[in-house]
């Protein structure tokens, strides 16, 4: 695998990052999941926005400009032959020593890997995956809202408790027991084509899908609603679903032991689904 290391491309065997990088002693970085369509990097703008907001609140500076992040990927796909394809950017704080440091990361690292989407079988769209809800709460961000950082123990232990199967998603709730999200998703519930969705208060991260859905479903005259809801609210829903930048819209046909509907998408999901198909690119 190619990668991009600071403005650079290389061998994945050969980049170097120093251990006292606070990216690693610390957690003090932060990175973006991105889906490229046919040489298109989808939502980028928000991407680095959203990079952008969480880097300035950690004291990281960034040192590249959305069109500089735009290059980079597009060379990063060059050098591995992919147009269509699954991107990671990392933003990672910087060597400054051991112990805790006061100041602004100001010499941080960027690093870019891509790699082939993986072959999502027809089932996932028509069927969907089971959702389990996780023993383990949602942690409370560190800060006033949730970055995607590196700081990643809580999605962990999340994935260590459903194992591998690729067809169940966890859910966490929050300590008090409200809706928040999935280990790599955003939720979303149907009731009488009222379309439900955690509110950021809960602690859930701003996922860049997350707020697309809610944009386009208002554009087309979808009713959308964010607020403080239950286990109970989703277990009599018409229709769940997931969203993710790599796999966009996931029907959900079953919590826990609970089926939802018929079982197979949902009127709104699908609507929505096609949708986003015909306005991500």
């Amino acid at each position: 695998m190619k990668i991009f290391l600071d403005g650079r491309i290389m061998d994945s065997t050969q980049a170097v990052i120093s251990p006292f990088d606070h990216g690693f002693l610390y957690g003090l970085g932060l990175f973006e999941t991105m889906r490229v369509y046919g040489g298109h990097i989808a939502l980028l703008e928000q991407h680095y926005h959203r990079l952008c907001e969480a880097a300035e609140e950690l004291g990281i500076a960034v040192t590249m400009t959305r069109e500089d992040l735009r290059f980079a990927i597009l060379e990063t796909l060059s050098a591995n032959g992919l147009s269509d394809a699954y991107v990671r950017l990392d933003l990672t704080a910087g060597d400054k020593g051991l112990g805790p440091y006061a100041g602004v990361y100001d010499e941080p690292h960027w690093l870019i890997f891509v790699k082939p989407l993986p072959e999502f079988p027809p089932s996932l769209y028509e069927a969907g995956k089971k959702l389990q809800v996780l023993k383990r709460p949602r942690n409370s961000p560190e800060g006033e809202r949730r970055f995607k950082s590196h700081h990643y123990m809580n999605n962990r232990f999340g994935k260590m408790e459903i194992g591998s199967e690729p067809d169940v998603e966890g859910l966490f709730l929050t300590e008090n027991g409200c809706l928040a999200e999935g280990i790599v998703s955003n939720l979303f519930f149907v009731v009488e084509d009222v379309i439900y969705t955690p509110d950021v208060k809960t602690g859930i991260l701003p996922g860049t899908r997350r707020n697309f859905v809610m944009e386009l479903a208002e554009a087309h005259d979808f009713t959308v609603q964010e607020g403080w809801y239950y286990i109970e609210n989703l277990m009599v829903a018409d229709e769940v679903f997931i969203t993710n930048a790599i796999q966009e819209i996931v029907p959900i046909h079953t919590v826990n032991e609970t089926r939802i509907g018929q079982g197979t998408i949902g009127t709104v999901t699908k609507q929505l689904l096609e949708l986003y198909r015909r306005h991500i690119v």
